[in-house]
Order: structure tokens, then C-alpha cells, then sequence
């Protein structure tokens, strides 16, 4: 047995079969499981995975021969180990175990959910999330992505609930009021897929897509919410069986809305497990952002019953090409439901975000070795879904979409049933294009970091080396799958380069303009010379993305100490005619973060430059919806009513949202966007009025727009005390991490926040699931005034989060660089924003 509790290969699991028995009053549960075996060599020992589970019976047979065992736990690797009477011979073999468990009150294995129904009373839901790994808290199993096996799964409940599994019901009986409800056998798959869901649910009656059946289950009296979901499940299921070229993988599909989860979604086979707001949602009541966040969710978890459930990684490691294949694929899905929503520019601020993430001295490969669970746990952050999701968008827009899509085709039809490593896809899409995949592909997900491009003066040459926000290491390499644009005479070409060197040369006239990045969806920064981006500003041969790109990486330098923040605010005077969201959208982020080096007077004359950058847009946008508007236009409508109201503190558009706010609106994003204005100016009875709206709207999606502006009040009694709502249990505990996080960014009460959060850091710990205290401690990322910024700099380091430390240390460097901005620019921009400098 390895140090971190992995099995040998000695025995295999074929089928199990399963039963579990819940007792939803009590929260505990017991059940049995029949394991057909393969014994690839005679053993006297089986190792299984177990947690926090009680067993009773074992046995094993082979053959005819009943074989003794004892079982024995192993606390501190998760097993239960059976010793055999005498040895077992190579072959079949079944093993027997009886088992009983408590139904957990966390968020992970199989856990209690509970929602209040329409009399009041309190109802009470068991489901399960096993990913990763925690199968083993619910059943005693061969724990690990490699064992796939055959499930068969049947539930025994108080009669009257519903209860549903990966396959469909196939039997039913009823016993002294205990339903025995049986479902057909699965595919081959991993135990971290298996789910089963037990209450007090509803279920729709099913759309078809193509012969699969698909159906919502949610609590009572939010059937009106499923429409969005049957019809964008439904259609992603026949879009991905005709991208992969196979059959969806199950017999059914169920998206289940539970009311406590702590991921967005879980992607188990036929059984999909879902956050109320990103599956239930009234189209006409949410904004684009709300609708797009859940549409994304849900064509993620469809495009994993192939890449990831059909096709599974070996082992953990693996983890990063799951999430990043569905989270390229989301979008891909997305853009063919509503091409209208330009899912792919949105893209770009995942793409951002994995990109500052990157320049981060505690960065990681994309792929790592993975031990421990901790270590599997550790992976689910950033870098896996975005960084990972980039790198093949960038892969795929060089080979191009159809060679791309034979790659990938080639892989599933080679490995379905199958587990894989990494460099599988790489060889089969190297197998299907001719390129150097392969090559290509190591240097990004086995290297950390990522590079600028730098362009000379003469604009002809580049080169890369490894952008960073700190003094450190620059060194690196990258095969870089590089498009340029260049345009001359009026004519314009665009060039699939690969730069493997340090530098190259781009073979134009003189006076050519080049669009290094063209399309804006490569992973790397691009450094021009402010002549030259100044001409390319000015020649208005900038597309979107690429005009998004160059706004981020302008950032970025600032950032890494390369411009000043005078030279990006005054790059940004140049957009007040800016059309496009995506634009805006990284402009007034960064304006944001700008302003936060400020203070005082200057923090006034920031305001007023911000104002004077947004107000044009504002007032051609107006506050009511038109006759043409598409949903990206009425989105930007709210984006830019927020950021002068939110941001700025105009009173006028303060007092309109307070008027939007009072009397409603047929505009879902400029609703949205009036509760954020009002809560950033908001009075004791905004608050008590939000925190009441909160607890009786009819949505998900209302809900969470309420409690959270709580922690945006520009009072600290407020906000405090939404701090005190978060750890209370009137915050489901998959919320209240994201209600801190809203404190800890409150730019004037953000330090009250971290004081709270210090002081109550047991109660917050024990609360919340691992996975969501990193999301806590993002809040503190611009506390950096001196005091406050040591004082959670040292609390941190005192206080390990195992399964979030390497994005809790990322958090805590971005701290730093946060602060080492401010002890550059603070001064300089201060003196140029109050000295009257044209920026």
C-alpha cells in the first residue's frame, strides 16, 4: 500500500451491486454492496476505500467456496482492509460487505440538504457529491478514476419520496412503507460519477433529445423554472452527439437543483447535480450575466458525460484536462444555442483572470502530481478550468475548428470506457492534424507561467520571455502557437506563426501595422511600444478581443511596474466611444482596480476621470430597454449604470436606481445593476429591505442579488453584520463564503471585514467546506494598507488550509503586488490626477 492509501492492482472491480438505505429523520443510513472482482494474482488481502463508515458483514466468495474474512479500518489512509481465511486464486471473485454511516451535514460523500416548503416546515433532502474522492463516505469501493466497474444501485426509501440514480428506475416495490426502488445497470465508470438523490423532489416530464430522455428534479413550486434548462439540456445533448461523432453515453439524463451544494454543478453520469441558480431561472426575469452563468453550467456538465465520463482521466492529475475540455466546450455548446450572446468574447475574462494569476511567483503547472486527496482537491482552482480551457481555444483557433474536432474524435472513439493520461489527446490530435501537438502542448501544461510577447521599435521583431508581476525568475520557453495580423496599403493578412525561439522576425514593410495576438485568444501578453499602440488605436483596425486584450495587458504592466497608472488612464480617455461589452466590461475592472490606489482627494479626481470616460456611453444607452436592443446591448445598459452609480457615486444615476429599484423594471439587467447602485449608497432601511427581499424571492438568482449587495453598504454596522448573517444559519453555508468575500472587497469597511473573519475564523472553518474557504480569503487581495495587509499576511501563514493552499498563497502574493502598485503609483498618480495633468 502507498504512503497516500492508493490500491494495487492486484484485484479489479467489475460490478458492483449496491443498496443503500436511508433514514432522512435520523441523517444516518446503512446498506450493502456485492463487489464481482477480478484476482489478477493469489492474494490473502483486498484493500478498499472507506471513510467514516461502520462494517459489519464481510465476506468473500469464489467459485462455490464461502472464504472468512476480517475487515479492519485504516483510519488514516481511508481503507478497509479485508484478511482472507486463505489465499484467493487468481480469478472471479465477489466481495460482500455490510456497512452503516450518518448522512453528513457538510456539502461533501452523502450529505443532508433541506429546504422549507410552502407550509413552512422544514423538508429534507440526501444526495451526494463524490468528486474528489468521497465515494468512499458512502459506500466501501475501489475509490480511485482507474477502477471503473459496472453499478448497479438500488435505493430503499420512505415511500412517496423521490429517488433517482445515474440510470433509470427499472423496479419498484413497496414493503411497510419503504419503497425498494431499483435502477438498470450503468456503463463502466468511475466511483466518483456514482450520485443518488432521496426527498421530497419534483420532477418534469421529459423533453427528448434524440431518443435520451431529459428531466429537471427540483423542490416543490419551481416547475415554472425549469423551461430554460430542458431546452438548452435537451439541445446541448444532440449538439455534442453530433460534435463527438458518438451516442450520449447513458439511457437518461437528469438535472437535479438541489438547495445546498458547494460546487456549481457535478457531472455524474445521467444523474447531474446542480446549484439552484445555475439550473433554475425564469429567461425573463435574470439578467445576461445570470442566464449565461447558468447556460454555461449547463452545457459544462453535458459536454463531461462524454469527456470525462465515457473517457475518464487515470488518475488525478488528470483533473485539469476534464474541466479544461468542458470549460472550452461550455462555450463552444453556448455560441451555437445563442450565437447572439458572443459567449467566446466572454471567454476572454476567464482568460484574464487565469492570465494574472499566472504572472504569479506562485503559480503552478497546469498538471501536477497529485498524492494526497488534498492534492486532488487543490486542483480545482483557476489555472485547471481557465488556463487549461484557454490553452486549447488557443490550440484549436491555430489548428483550426475541424482538425481540431477529428482530434478530439479520434481520442474519444479510441478510449470510450477507458481511462487515459494527458498526452493521449495530445497524440491523437497529433495523429488527426500532422502537427506538433505534443511539442507544442508540454511547454504550456508542464510549465509554469506565461509569456509576453515584446515587440522592437522597428515593430518586425518579437520575442518572448516569462511575464511576472514580481522580481524574480523570467526564464522560459514556450512553443507558441502565435497569430499576427498585418495590415498594409488598406489590405490586411493574417499569419499562423510558431514560435519555438526566443525571438523571430516577422517578414512586413517598414510601415506595416502588426496585430500581434490577432483575435485576442492567445495565451500571453503582448508589450507594444506606446508609438505603436497608439497607431493601432488609431488606424481602428482593432477587433473586440483584440482591443480587450490590449486594455488587459496594459493593466498588467502597470502592475508589474512596466507603465505607469497615468499611461494606462490615459490610454482608456481613448475608449469613451467604445461600443463593445467586452471592452467595457476589463475597462471598468481596471478602472476599479485603479482607483483603489488612491485616496482622498485624488480618490475624488479619479472619480470625476472615470466619470468622464463612462458618462458618454451611459448617455447614449440611456436607462430604458429599446425595440433593437440585443441582450449584450441591455447588459451593457446595467454594466455602465453600475459603474457610474457603484464606482463613481453619481448622484443622479444613485437617485435613479433608488427609483428602479422602488418601482421595478421590465429590464432585468439594469434591475440588477440598481440594486448593486443602491447598496453602495444604501441607508439602514435599504438594508433591512434587501435582507427581506432576499429571504421571499421566488428565484435563486434574486436571492443571491440581494444578500450579497448586503456586504457592498458603505456602513460598517452593516456591513458586520452581514458578516454575521454569512456564518449564521440563515446563509446556506454554500453562500455565506461569497457573502465575506463581498465584505473583505468593501473598499471603506473591507478591514472591519478581515477583522470579523479573523476573530470568527473557527466558526468560518468549520462551517464552510474546504474548497470554499480559498473563496473567503480572495476578499483580502486589496486590503493593503499597512496595519491590516501584515496582519492577514501573518494570520494566513498561521493558519494552513490544506486543500486550498496553494490558492490561499496566490491570494496573499496578489496581496503583495497589490501593494507594492500602491507604493509606486500612489504618489505619481495623486500628483497627476491633483496637479490638473492631461492623462
Amino acid at each position: 500500500m502507498s504512503p497516500a492509501g492508493r490500491l494495487p492492482k492486484t484485484v479489479l472491480p467489475r460490478r458492483y451491486d449496491l443498496t443503500i438505505g436511508p433514514d432522512l429523520d435520523a441523517s444516518t443510513f446503512t446498506g450493502r454492496v456485492s463487489i464481482e472482482i477480478e484476482v489478477r494474482e493469489p492474494t490473502a488481502t483486498i484493500a478498499l476505500h472507506a471513510k467514516d463508515l461502520d462494517i459489519g458483514h464481510a465476506a468473500v466468495r469464489q467459485g462455490a467456496a464461502a472464504i472468512g474474512a476480517t475487515a479492519a479500518l485504516d483510519a488514516d489512509h481511508d481503507l478497509v482492509v479485508l484478511t482472507l481465511d486463505r489465499l484467493l486464486e487468481a480469478g472471479a471473485a465477489t466481495v460482500e460487505l455490510h456497512f452503516a454511516g450518518a448522512i453528513s451535514h457538510g456539502l461533501l460523500g452523502f450529505y443532508r440538504s433541506t429546504f422549507v416548503d410552502g407550509e413552512s416546515r422544514l423538508q429534507v433532502i440526501a444526495a451526494t457529491q463524490f468528486e474528489a474522492p468521497h465515494a468512499r463516505r458512502a459506500f466501501p469501493c475501489f475509490d480511485e478514476p482507474e477502477f471503473k466497474a459496472v453499478f448497479a444501485i438500488t435505493l430503499e426509501v420512505a415511500d412517496g419520496l423521490l429517488a433517482i440514480s445515474n440510470s433509470p428506475e427499472i423496479a419498484r416495490t413497496v414493503n411497510g412503507g419503504i419503497a425498494r426502488v431499483s435502477f438498470a445497470d450503468t456503463i463502466p465508470m468511475s466511483t466518483y460519477l456514482v450520485a443518488w438523490v432521496v426527498g421530497p423532489l419534483e420532477l418534469t416530464d421529459a423533453v427528448d433529445a434524440g431518443g435520451v430522455a431529459v428531466r429537471v428534479a427540483h423542490v416543490p413550486g419551481r416547475g415554472h423554472l425549469t423551461r430554460f434548462a430542458l431546452d438548452l439540456g435537451a439541445f446541448a445533448i444532440t449538439y455534442f452527439t453530433g460534435y463527438y461523432g458518438i451516442p450520449y453515453p447513458g439511457a437518461k439524463c437528469d438535472l437535479v437543483a438541489l438547495p445546498d451544494f458547494s460546487f456549481g454543478a457535478m457531472e455524474n453520469l445521467g444523474c447531474v447535480t446542480f446549484r439552484e441558480t445555475r439550473l433554475l431561472l425564469d429567461p425573463d426575469r435574470v439578467s445576461l450575466d445570470e442566464m449565461a452563468s447558468a447556460a454555461l453550467t449547463i452545457v459544462h456538465e453535458i459536454a463531461h458525460m462524454w469527456f470525462g465520463d465515457l473517457v475518464t482521466m487515470k488518475w488525478w492529475n488528470g483533473i485539469w484536462l476534464n474541466e479544461a475540455f468542458a470549460t472550452f466546450m461550455e462555450h463552444l455548446g453556448l455560441d451555437a444555442y445563442r450565437p447572439e450572446w458572443k459567449t467566446w468574447d466572454d471567454f476572454a475574462l476567464g482568460r484574464a483572470a487565469a492570465l494574472d494569476v499566472d504572472a504569479l511567483a506562485t503559480t503552478r503547472t497546469v498538471e501536477y502530481e497529485v498524492v494526497t486527496p488534498a492534492d486532488a482537491e487543490g486542483m480545482f482552482d483557476l489555472l485547471t478550468y481557465q488556463k487549461g480551457g484557454s490553452v486549447l481555444r488557443m490550440l484549436e483557433r491555430w489548428l483550426g475548428a475541424d482538425a481540431f474536432r477529428g482530434g478530439v474524435r479520434l481520442y474519444l472513439d479510441r478510449y470510450r470506457f477507458a481511462n487515459t493520461e494527458t498526452t493521449d489527446l495530445w497524440d491523437a490530435l497529433e495523429e488527426a492534424t500532422r502537427e506538433p501537438v505534443r511539442r507544442i502542448m508540454d511547454t504550456w501544461i508542464f510549465q509554469p507561467g506565461l509569456p509576453a510577447v515584446r515587440v522592437d521599435g522597428d515593430r518586425l521583431r518579437i520575442e518572448q520571455r516569462r511575464f511576472t508581476y514580481e522580481d524574480g525568475d523570467r526564464e522560459g520557453l514556450w512553443v507558441l502557437p502565435l497569430l499576427a495580423r498585418v495590415h498594409n496599403g488598406g489590405r490586411a493578412e493574417t499569419r499562423s506563426l510558431l514560435l519555438s525561439e526566443k525571438e523571430m522576425t516577422i517578414d512586413a514593410p517598414a510601415d506595416a501595422l502588426v496585430v500581434l495576438n490577432a483575435g485576442g485568444e492567445g495565451f500571453y501578453r503582448v508589450a507594444y511600444p506606446r508609438e505603436q499602440r497608439d497607431r493601432l488605436l488609431d488606424a481602428g483596425v482593432l477587433e473586440p478581443l483584440e482591443r480587450f486584450a490590449l486594455v488587459d495587458d496594459l493593466w498588467a504592466s502597470v502592475l508589474a511596474g512596466e507603465i505607469s497608472a497615468e499611461e494606462f488612464l490615459g490610454c482608456a480617455h481613448r475608449f469613451t466611444d467604445e461600443t463593445d461589452l467586452v471592452v467595457w466590461k476589463v475597462l471598468i475592472a481596471h478602472l476599479r482596480a485603479a482607483a483603489r490606489l488612491v485616496t482622498g482627494d485624488a480618490l475624488e479626481r479619479m472619480h470625476a476621470e472615470i466619470a468622464a470616460i463612462v458618462g458618454p456611453a451611459r448617455e447614449r444607452l440611456g436607462w430604458d430597454a429599446r425595440p433593437a436592443d440585443d441582450p449584450r446591448t441591455r447588459q451593457l445598459r446595467g454594466l455602465m449604470i453600475d459603474a457610474l452609480g457603484s464606482t463613481v457615486g453619481d448622484r443622479s444615476t444613485i437617485a435613479r436606481a433608488r427609483e428602479v429599484d422602488a418601482a421595478g423594471t421590465r429590464d432585468p439587467d439594469v434591475e440588477a445593476a440598481a440594486v448593486a447602485v443602491v447598496a453602495s449608497a444604501g441607508t439602514r432601511d435599504d438594508f433591512d429591505r434587501f435582507l427581506a427581499r432576499s429571504a421571499a424571492a421566488s428565484s435563486p438568482q434574486a436571492q443571491l442579488r440581494y444578500l450579497y449587495a448586503l456586504g457592498e453598504f458603505p456602513s460598517e454596522e452593516m456591513v458586520l453584520q452581514a458578516c454575521e448573517l454569512a456564518i449564521s444559519d440563515e446563509v446556506r453555508a454554500q453562500n455565506g463564503p461569497f457573502l465575506l468575500q463581498r465584505a473583505l472587497r468593501n473598499r471603506e469597511h473591507g478591514a472591519a471585514a478581515w477583522a470579523f473573519v479573523r476573530d470568527h475564523w473557527d466558526t468560518v472553518r468549520t462551517r464552510f467546506s474546504p474548497g470554499l474557504l480559498p473563496r473567503v480569503i480572495e476578499g483580502t487581495t486589496w486590503l493593503v494598507e499597512d496595519a491590516v495587509a501584515g496582519d492577514v499576511l501573518t494570520f494566513v501563514d498561521a493558519h494552513p488550509v490544506a486543500a486550498g493552499a496553494r490558492t490561499i498563497a496566490q491570494h496573499m502574493e496578489r496581496l503583495r503586488v497589490h501593494r507594492a502598485a500602491v507604493g509606486r503609483e500612489r504618489g505619481r498618480l495623486s500628483a497627476a490626477l491633483l496637479g490638473g495633468a492631461s492623462t
